[in-house]
């Protein structure tokens, strides 16, 4: 037999080598995970540290009365729990969203864990205690929501590093303490809404960094000091309200530059000064302003005409003087005019011209402009102003002449006031078209005459009030067809002729 040829030593080598690489390319893939493999390990824990979260959020609401959070299980993935949306691509939590399920609790602080969150929408439950400081560590955060709930506590400094935050509403909570200055980091905010809190202290002047601010609510809280001059700095604000507080001083001149401003609103304040002649040009698009109750003086400026979309406008109870103009019958969309408790008028004979021009206001539903010192007569033309009107008070002036018959032409009334006035003749028969009629004052006047028995057919009438005049004979039977008010009211009416006694209180139920 021929001999096997031998294997040279260097092929043993050769092949031992090879079994080594093998090996050790064996270990290499057994003993580190691939790109892909990390990846799924990665989101793995990620949805873990979610789902954990979520559910401590859970847990710390106290009552769920229409059994939302049920489904928060693990029956479901936690991207299908009701209000809970996430990302397409990472499958991570990117909004809760549970307004208005009349959820009671507190708010967790393992929302602070959700680092991709954008959204936190809670508005319209009953959430208490404070706002977690952990909710600063969310970067990505865009909107937080948490109006209309019983939030205490203070406003936490460290929302600043919530950098992409655009909606921060936090209206309507029991919050304290003052406005963090470190807020004015937020400069990508567009809302701000911090309206019926406990909140107090000064408007610090941080708030002129909010270049991208659109709107600043803050009405009704406690907040003293003067309006800082930095607001003037909002290029982009368009509804400014920071009535029911403390403020002082006068209102800056720069905030009259902010051309975007529909909503303008310091009512009740300790504001004084007087509105710049060229209110309406520096406001083109303005719809409200509200600067009632305040110590306001001077003219009502002519130039409010030429803001064309005005709708309210409340001037009531400062020292306003001068007479009212025909410009708000340029204003077409107007829909309430309080300029009552003021000092208007000097109880000339044309200071009613006005009413005419309010003709063009289509819209017109509340006019107010009692307690002021307006003089002349109404004109027939009153009868031309909306028939959606449902307030016209006119109490507390000079105002003379007779009730015109026209007056019924305005059958939305609910209210009418023409008390304390110098009104004389009769009652016109007209007032019985206001069907709506709720109030009629026409006390402290010269008022003669017999009282219309159209009045008593006003069933929806509960007030009515005509002492103080100089009117006679018997009270209408008519009265009794008033059953709807007759267990609310006592009627004041004196009647000279049948009542000697100047006064009598009766209530109607009496007439059954």
């Amino acid at each position: 037999m021929r001999p096997s040829p031998s294997i040279p030593a260097w092929a043993f080598l050769a092949l031992f080598t090879l079994f080594q690489w093998r090996l050790l390319l064996f270990f290499i893939c057994f003993s580190f995970p691939s790109p892909a493999a990390a990846t799924v390990t990665q989101s793995m824990a990620a949805n873990k540290t979610d789902d954990e979260a979520l559910l401590a959020f859970k847990s710390k609401i106290s009552q769920d009365p229409r059994g939302v959070l049920n489904l928060w299980n693990d029956s479901l993935h936690f991207c299908k729990w009701p209000g809970v949306t996430c990302g397409r691509r990472h499958r991570r939590v990117t909004m809760i969203s549970l307004r208005s399920k009349n959820l009671v609790g507190l708010l967790s602080p393992s929302v602070g864990n959700l680092s991709f969150l954008r959204e936190i929408t809670l508005t319209n439950n009953t959430i208490h205690g404070e706002i977690p400081h952990e909710i600063g560590k969310l970067f990505r955060l865009q909107v937080l929501t948490l109006t209309n709930n019983s939030l205490e506590g203070q406003i936490p400094s460290n929302l600043s590093r919530c950098t992409n935050l655009i909606d921060l509403s936090l209206g309507n909570n029991k919050l304290r303490g003052k406005i963090p200055e470190e807020l004015g980091y937020l400069s990508k905010l567009t809302q701000l809404s911090i309206y019926e809190n406990h909140l107090q202290g000064e408007i610090p002047h941080s708030v002129g960094n909010f270049s991208s601010l659109e709107i600043l609510s803050g009405s009704e809280n406690f907040f003293e000091g003067s309006i800082p001059q930095a607001l003037g700095q909002l290029k982009s604000l368009t509804a400014l309200g920071l009535g029911g507080n403390k403020l002082s001083g006068m209102i800056p001149s720069s905030l009259y530059n902010l051309s975007l401003i529909t909503i303008f609103s310091f009512g009740d304040n300790q504001l004084h000064g007087s509105l710049p002649s060229n209110l309406g040009l520096s406001f083109p698009h303005l719809q409200q302003i509200d600067v009632r109750n305040n110590r306001f003086v001077g003219q009502i400026p002519l130039s409010i005409s030429n803001a064309s979309e005005l709708r309210l406008v409340l001037l009531a109870y400062n020292h306003f003087n001068g007479k009212i103009s025909n410009s708000f019958g340029s204003l077409p969309y107007l829909t309430l005019l309080g300029l009552n408790e003021n000092s208007l008028g000097d109880g000339e004979e044309d200071e009613m011209h006005f009413l005419g021009s309010l003709a063009n206001c289509s819209s017109l539903k509340v006019l107010g402009i009692g307690e002021n010192r307006l003089g002349g007569s109404l004109p027939n033309t009153v009868g031309n102003l909306s028939t959606s009107m449902f307030y016209f008070g006119l109490s507390g002036n000079q105002i003379s002449g007779v009730i015109p018959e026209d007056i019924g032409n305005l059958v939305g009334l609910t209210l009418f006031d023409l008390s304390r006035n110098r009104v004389s003749g009769k009652i016109p028969s007209s007032i019985g078209n206001l069907q709506n009629l709720q109030r009629l004052s026409l006390y402290d006047n010269g008022l003669s005459g017999r009282i219309p028995s159209a009045v008593g057919n006003l069933s929806w009438l509960s007030e009515l009030y005509l002492d103080f005049n100089m009117l006679q004979g018997d009270i209408p039977s008519s009265f009794k067809n008033c059953t709807t008010c007759c267990h609310y009211i006592f009627l004041i009416i004196p009647l000279v002729a049948a009542y000697p006694q100047n006064s009598l209180a009766f209530p109607l139920c009496q007439f059954h």
